[in-house]
């Protein structure tokens, strides 16, 4: 194993004992409810503020044929771009963490199969970690987070990032607030299976590895890779649930026709599209899907499809350097927006606005894009949630401000 550290490589057995990881992803699959991976048989990881050495990263991942499971947060941009008008603390968590697990296996209708290693009683608790329970609904770690920032800040800034987009230097801007509390979690596996219960995501997933957790309950789709095709499923235009059947078509129907909420959208699926052609087959790229609306136990989302063909030899570091960050956490043009959201957000994202996934022994990938999630550092000991929305010249700052409640609800629901 190792640990990359400014661009050092040091024997990562003193960092965490490979009994110390476990990740469940309860991704959409045809053949599984769920993939779990316990133990670290090898890794590689970089603190966050480290030096990436992308080589290094794609010799590690292609020099075996076997699972791959693993995130990277917001700030490995730093690897691929250089914002120097930046001050944020560096986020308590590794930038990059990929494991090559001891243990894997599939999870169906509570049944384990086990894909490699073996299969351990201790884990029966995942086997049901899918199915909402009332016993889960009712987990109580009391803990309330306090905003990073206030209502009146966030005013503030988000009127200067109105400014920019007024003087053309930006188009779109995906601006950020965080929830902080210094405590310990009582029982985060718990918390997290709370924070399924609350919102059954497609793209939910735990993940531990020695003192980090990463409880998250994304809706988000970032790259998915089946065979040569590739596809990115952005996420531009979100609306609450109603109290009624009627009420709730209502509101589908004001998302499906909004003008912010489709210029929103349509201005991601255009950065994604040319993202995704760095690495495409030449005149592949394609929408399969414009403005769907989609529906969840406590918003509706707008969700486009994009895809594209690539080539046996584009690896996944290859796409990683070409789409990320994803165009849906930063905004147009992707360079600019992160500039200026940069100079505004008062806090470092750490894993929130990154991906978290596996990648299979074939090279087939699933990775999400971290939102809805709990960071959580047991030794610090630290808890940090995130939330943001898309800034546009037809952004109204309250209607924001409550789209950001919103999408933190379900979060800091399952802390208290």
């Amino acid at each position: 194993m190792v640990l990359h550290r400014n661009s050092i490589f040091v024997p990562m057995a003193n960092f965490v004992t490979s009994d110390d990881t476990q990740f469940y992803l309860r991704f959409p699959r045809e053949d599984a409810q769920a993939l779990l991976a316990v133990g670290a048989q090898d890794s590689f990881l970089v603190e966050d503020g480290a030096n990436i050495d992308w080589n290094a990263l794609n010799s590690w991942v292609s020099a075996s044929s076997d699972w791959l499971f693993g995130w990277m947060g917001y700030d490995a941009r730093h690897a691929l771009s250089t914002f120097n008008d930046e001050h944020l603390e560096p986020a308590a968590m590794p930038a990059v963490l990929l494991i090559r697990p001891r243990h894997v296996v599939r999870i169906s209708n509570g049944k384990p199969e086990v894909i490699k290693g073996e299969w351990s009683d201790e884990w029966s608790h995942w086997l049901t970690a899918s199915t909402p329970s009332p016993d889960f609904e009712i987990h109580s770690e009391a803990v309330e987070m306090l905003p990073g920032i206030s209502e009146e800040d966030y005013h503030k800034h988000v009127q200067e990032l109105m400014h920019q987009i007024q003087l053309g230097n930006v188009y779109e801007a995906n601006y950020c607030i965080g929830f902080h509390a210094s405590q310990q979690l009582k029982n985060p596996i718990a918390t997290w299976k709370k924070l399924n219960a609350l919102t059954q995501a497609p793209f939910a997933g735990y993940a531990q590895c020695g003192p980090w957790h990463l409880l998250c309950a994304s809706p988000e789709r970032y790259l998915k890779r089946e065979g040569n095709r590739v596809i990115s499923q952005p996420i531009k235009g979100t609306k609450r649930r109603g109290t009624s059947v009627e009420e709730d078509d209502l509101l589908k129907a004001e998302l499906q026709t909004s003008r912010k909420e489709r210029a929103e959208n349509v201005m991601i699926v255009d950065l994604v599209r040319n993202d995704l052609s760095q690495c495409a087959q030449r005149g592949s790229v394609q929408v399969d899907e414009l403005f769907g609306v989609h529906s969840f136990p406590t918003v509706h989302h707008l969700i486009s499809t994009v895809s594209c063909e690539v080539s046996d030899s584009c690896s996944w570091v290859d796409l990683i350097k070409a789409t990320f960050p994803m165009g849906s956490m930063t905004g147009a043009p992707k360079l600019s927006a992160m500039k200026w959201i940069g100079q505004h957000e008062r806090n470092s994202r750490g894993l929130y606005s990154g991906t978290l996934g596996y990648i299979e022994p074939n090279g087939n990938f699933d990775f999400n894009v971290v939102i809805r999630s709990i960071q959580y550092n047991s030794q610090t000991p630290g808890i940090t949630c995130n939330v943001g929305g898309a800034i546009t010249a037809l952004s109204e700052i309250e209607s924001e401000y409550s789209e950001c409640m919103l999408k933190a609800s379900a979060v800091l629901n399952a802390l208290r």
